[in-house]
Formats: structure tokens, sequence, C-alpha cells
């Protein structure tokens, strides 16, 4: 089996071994997340949630951290990076650190340069992907983020919803899409973000990702029956008519929400690990349908470092 596929199908797993990380409580800190790619994206989701539960947080590239030196205000930030080698991560954690910012590594090898250089660390081993492009890992670290602020269990879950993804996927003729649309409000922002980047890594697409009803003021203009749009809804009548019409339109759609193709009704944020499950799954399945290789996407490495 493929190395992304299989770090995709142990959702179920990781996410068992997950709800066992008990970590310090954090909830009344100033928050900064801090990454670079999808684990940058994690950061935007658990941002999102956070704050809409009253949590003072922020995010930020760490890219930009060190191209700006501009130091968000926070009391601890949060440096995600799957393999904890990333460069500009490592970079800005010494950074923060010189700032007086207390600093925290989350990341899946607990003897990685990043845990060294933090105050503290949160460490994922069981995690570890072999695989280029962040999958499992993803999902496993995001819930645990959440779950520092509300404990919701989602394994049992995870495993309908990756079997149901399957039998989807298997429904949809891939072949015929070349354009790839993603959709959501807030931390489903982030992960509209993380599925356009998922599309464009593991298969080569056309992307975009955008808020729903902000699609129809100009980038509906390349809308046409090469394209699939994946809407991930907070079950608004709006969104549902927007799918409606899209289809109409002769694209495909597959809605991810209360009754969707992906039935996960909205649960003010902390479903939102689960949801990247289909998506992930899309991006593999395009991947093998242009007859390439996952598990060595073109120009990409585990991790930057420069």
């Amino acid at each position: 089996m493929s190395k992304t596929l299989n770090e995709i199908k142990r959702i179920p797993d990781l996410l068992k071994k997950a709800d066992q990380i008990t970590s310090q409580n954090y909830k009344q800190q100033n928050i900064l997340f801090v990454g670079c790619g999808s684990s940058y994206n994690i950061g935007y989701i658990a941002s999102e949630i956070y704050k809409k539960h009253g949590l003072i947080s922020n995010v930020v590239t760490a890219g930009k951290i060190l191209a700006t030196k501009n130091y968000p205000v926070s009391s601890v930030a949060f440096l995600l990076s799957r393999t904890g080698e990333s460069t500009e991560t490592i970079e800005a954690a010494k950074k923060l650190n010189e700032n007086g910012i207390q600093t925290v590594a989350v990341t899946c090898d607990s003897k990685s340069p990043l845990v060294k250089c933090c105050d503290e660390h949160i460490t994922f081993d069981f995690a570890y992907e072999k695989s280029v492009v962040m999958t499992g890992s993803f999902v496993i670290i995001l819930h645990s983020l959440l779950n520092m602020i509300k404990k919701i269990p989602l394994v049992e879950n995870s495993k309908t919803i990756l079997e149901d993804s399957i039998h989807l996927i298997d429904s949809i003729d891939l072949n015929k899409y070349n354009h790839f649309v993603f959709l959501g409000y807030d931390e489903f922002y982030g992960l509209s973000k993380e599925g356009a980047l998922k599309l464009q890594e593991m298969a080569l697409q056309n992307v975009e990702f955008h808020e729903p009803l902000e699609y129809r003021h100009g980038p509906r203009s390349t809308l046409d029956k090469n394209t699939l749009v994946i809407i991930q809804s907070k079950d608004t009548e709006y969104e549902k008519e927007l799918a409606e019409e899209l289809s109409n339109s002769g694209a495909g759609v597959t809605y991810i929400g209360k009754n969707g193709d992906i039935n996960i009704p909205y649960s003010e944020g902390f479903e939102a690990p689960l949801r990247m499950i289909p998506v992930l799954l899309i991006g593999y399945e395009k991947a093998v349908n242009e007859k390439l290789n996952p598990d060595k996407p073109k120009n990409l490495t585990k991790s930057v470092k420069l």
C-alpha cells in the first residue's frame, strides 16, 4: 500500500492514541500559532476556533516573523511542524524566545531540532509519517489542539467517515475534473486552504479557495463542467442554495455538512479534523488517476531546510 494512503487510513487509530495525551492548560494565555504550509493551516483553523470560544489567539507564518521582524503580542507561541525540522519555524522559535515569549514545539518527532530550541513540547511520535505530504498527522495535531479547550471524541465517527468517503469517491469520475474549488467560512476557510494545497501537492491540479458566497463575486468566471467544488458547510441555507446553484451550472459539487454527501454536522468547529478525511482521499485518488505517485510529489520534500 502507498505510504500516503496508509497514513490516511490509520487516522482512526491515531485519533485514539491522541486522546490519551494530556497537556498543560493554556486557556488563560495570549496564544500565538506559528507554522509553514500545512502546519500554518492547522494554526489558522485552531486560532479561529479558539477565538470563537473566548480565548485570545492569533496565527502567523514563521516566514513572516523572519522577514518582517514583526512579533505579534503573545505570552505563549505554539511552533507547529510535523517533522520539527523546518528551518523557518526553528528560526522563528529562536526569535520569539529572544523576545521573551514562551515557546512550545508541536511536532511528530520528540528528538527534532525544534523540540530542542523550544521551552516546552507536545509531541506525537506515534503519528510520524513516512510520506512527504502531510495527511493523517494534520488531523491528529489539529484534534489535539482543539482537545485543549474541549474534548470531543472523534474515533468512531472517523471510521464511518473514512468508509463513507471511500464510497463517495468511488462514485465520482475524478478523471473529468481538472479544476478544484474549496469553499468555507472561518475555520473552514482554513480547511479549504488546506484542501486546495493537498490537490496541488499530490495531484498538481488547478485549485482555488474562497468564502462560499464570495465565490459568486468574480471567481465563478472559471467554473465549468470540469470543476469540482468542495463546500465545507456550517449548515446554513445560503450554502445549501449555493451548492444547488453550482450543481445546476454543470459543475460537480461535494457538500460536506449535515445530510450532505459526507454527513458531518457543524459542531462549533470541533469536528473540523474529520472534515479533512474526504479531502485527503480526493487528493490521493486524483493523483493516482493522473498516474502520479502521491508518495513522491513533484519538487517537494518533507521539510523545507534552508
